[in-house]
């Protein structure tokens, strides 16, 4: 019994928490006359480590205090990507983001 115990607890010690990724993109820019063209610029997410079939929510905070949700998903592999957030869809000034699993 101490050893299902002990084996239980390891293997959940062990599993990898989700982790994410904030990625910049930048709007392009035409170098002959500087104009810029295509998207806007704003962030996307990478996570990694998350566990299938689980729904998961990004969510930020101006004070690590209050959290609200930004985007939620799930997956069916253990990695995805955001859709691209423009940066007037963001919150104003500095934030935290982090990544965290729905019930």
């Amino acid at each position: 019994m101490k050893a299902i115990i002990l084996l239980l607890c390891s293997c959940t010690l062990l599993s990898a928490a989700p982790k994410i990724e904030i990625h910049r993109v930048y709007q392009k820019v035409v170098k002959a006359t500087g104009q810029p063209y295509g998207s806007a610029g704003g962030i996307h997410f990478k996570c990694t480590n998350i566990n299938p079939f689980i729904m998961y929510a990004v969510q930020y905070s101006p004070d690590m205090i209050a959290w609200t949700d930004l985007y939620n998903f799930g997956s069916v592999g253990t990695k995805t990507t955001s859709p691209l957030f423009h940066w007037y869809q963001l919150p104003p000034g500095n934030c935290f983001f982090r990544i965290i699993e729905l019930w």
